[in-house]
């Protein structure tokens, strides 16, 4: 934990965590009025907002623009990698509001709540696999053997790809969410990777048999034939619903089961009583938050968040991470407790670009926890966490494996 003042130098972004159970850093800052200095990855300078209502202001005030921190000649970015993207991520309003028009039918709550069925299917069937694979006291890696190919398998449902045309991708998502961990042509090219492959799938002919009729992608292509969505923004679109939404929901199930394992008395706790499922999940998202920050903004006009001008043209990152640890905002943040009474943490974000997906990642992890919590009682690390691999350097954080025992000893 640092005790550099919030005015006084810059930290390089992203933090350094020795191991998964390590303090989030620097939340020293939460108790100065000021914003943050940082180094962005690319090297450009910019501030970080820490505190919950300051990381509030940057979520919504339109002043703070994620299109100009992509566009504007000369101007901060985040990476070195850095592309323009016409995505859900990296338009404003009026055109964020119209793209995310297109795609919101897909995640209103109806549409999700009929997913319920195939997404608990796609729990049992892979816990199926994890628990033979884990008979007679083997350990087997959570993570890639469950948490990865749910958030697959339930993402590429919503988008709408036959099985048969479900490339490898989670890799190449890896790379273009590095942010330090790769050299920033390898994160180019892995963000390269995945245009053509979507480029590939929303070509005709080929569409025609590798979207289902009626899926995200499906409709999305639609729009653009009939002029509603541009051909860059509709390829921008498809790679970050996917990186989104395929990355954060499998970290988040993954480090939510290390948290309640590595918490035996909150496990204990909720496969005795099945109603902190819910609050369980809100607590998961708060207390580790996968994505620590949020994409950049640049301001457009000169701005005062808490006791800090941000000047227009300077770049400003909210952190999500650090919000969740507000100690204005919750009791005693530092302590990971299923029966907290539910808070407003910020894992989805706020504002114009809260996580349009939202609905279905709690679905997702709700039925993925409870069906460990029914039929993997006995589930227990099968090694120490400070031992686990942590990589850092990345948007989506996380243990990029997780071995365990299925059964109890």
């Amino acid at each position: 934990m640092t005790t550099v003042p919030a005015h006084t130098g810059r930290l390089p972004y992203p933090f350094d965590r020795e191991h998964c159970l390590s303090p989030l850093p620097h939340t020293v800052l939460l108790t100065v009025p000021g914003l943050v200095r940082i180094i962005l990855p690319s090297g450009d300078p910019a501030h970080l907002a820490v505190r919950h209502a300051d990381v509030v202001r940057v979520l919504t005030d339109r002043r703070f623009s994620r299109r100009a921190m992509l566009t504007t000649p000369g101007g901060p970015r985040w990476t070195l990698a850095d592309r323009d993207e016409p995505s859900l991520l990296g338009l404003d309003p009026p055109d964020h509001t119209r793209v995310r028009r297109l795609c919101a039918p897909a995640f209103r709550r109806d549409s999700v709540d009929g997913l319920a069925p195939s997404v608990d299917a796609h729990a049992h069937r892979l816990l199926d696999a994890l628990l033979a694979a884990g008979a007679g006291q083997t350990p087997v890696d959570l993570h890639a053997a469950f948490a990865l190919p749910l958030a697959d398998a339930v993402l590429c449902d919503v988008l709408g790809v036959s099985s048969e045309h479900r490339a490898p991708l989670s890799e190449w998502a890896r790379h273009k969410l590095s942010l330090t961990s790769l050299p920033p042509e390898q994160a180019r090219a892995g963000h390269e990777a995945l245009r053509t492959h979507f480029d590939g799938l929303l070509s005709s002919p080929r569409a025609a048999d590798a979207l289902v009729p009626g899926g995200l992608l499906h409709r999305l292509r639609e729009a653009h034939s009939a002029g509603h969505l541009s051909r860059p923004e509709l390829l921008a679109t498809a790679v970050n619903l996917f990186v989104a939404g395929h990355a954060t929901t499998a970290a988040t199930l993954t480090n939510g089961v290390l948290a309640l394992l590595n918490h035996q008395d909150q496990w204990r706790a909720l496969r005795t009583d099945r109603t902190l499922l819910r609050p369980a999940v809100e607590e998961i998202l708060r207390f580790d938050t996968i994505a620590d920050v949020g994409l950049p903004r640049l301001a457009l006009a000169d701005v005062l968040v808490g006791a800090t001008t941000i000047r227009a043209g300077q770049a400003v990152v909210p952190s999500h991470a650090h919000a969740g640890r507000d100690p204005a905002v919750f009791v005693r943040p530092d302590t990971f407790d299923i029966t907290r009474p539910p808070g407003p943490h910020l894992a989805f974000g706020q504002g114009p670009h809260r996580c349009i997906g939202a609905g279905l990642a709690l679905l997702e992890l709700r039925a993925a926890i409870g069906a460990l919590a029914d039929r993997a009682p006995g589930l227990r690390l099968a090694e120490p966490p400070t031992t686990l691999p942590f990589p850092g350097g990345s948007l989506i954080g996380g243990v990029s494996r997780l071995p365990v025992y299925t059964h109890a000893p």
